[in-house]
């Protein structure tokens, strides 16, 4: 089952990658990973976008499979 504590992780790491990506945006920084393409901010945030995506998916997925009125107290 799904806790509080994995959405909170997925969450996270969602901020870290968001800030990790600002950082590079900002610096203009980026990994050469071939010839004529890199891997730098913009991507950093998309992959923190995707991050929130699934953290609000499993929030709303416990809260639907929450027994009880009170889910957001346990």
């Amino acid at each position: 089952m799904i806790k509080y504590k994995h959405i909170v992780i997925v969450a996270v790491i969602a901020v870290l990658f968001y800030i990790f990506g600002a950082l590079f945006k900002i610096l203009h920084w980026a990994f050469p990973l071939g010839e004529n393409s890199h891997f730098g901010g913009p991507e950093l945030i998309v992959i923190s976008v995707m991050f929130w995506a699934i953290a609000g998916g499993l929030l709303i997925f416990k809260a639907i499979t929450a027994r009880g009125n009170d889910f957001l107290n346990r």
